[in-house]
């Protein structure tokens, strides 16, 4: 019975129902992981675009903070030269 299966080429051959489901599995098992990877990336992504957002509304927060105190102490000068 082996070397009968050995003549027939594999693409041919009759497989048994378990041995497709296992290869079912194992080709399901292969887009999960992928699948995984891809979400691992994109939370890293979307994590580092929240960390430069953050940083960049600090900044701007700053900016305002500094550009607001410039402006009143441009102010003060005008009201103590009159």
């Amino acid at each position: 019975m082996l070397h009968y299966l050995i003549t027939i080429p594999k693409e041919r051959r009759i497989h048994p129902p378990m041995m497709l489901i296992v290869h079912w599995l194992s080709e399901i098992g292969a887009i999960l992981w992928a699948l995984t990877g891809v979400v691992i990336v994109l939370a890293r992504l979307i994590s580092a675009i929240t960390y430069c957002e953050l940083k960049l509304v600090t900044m701007l927060n700053s900016a305002f903070k500094v550009k607001k105190a410039w402006k009143k102490l441009k102010d003060d000068k005008r009201k103590n030269r009159q």
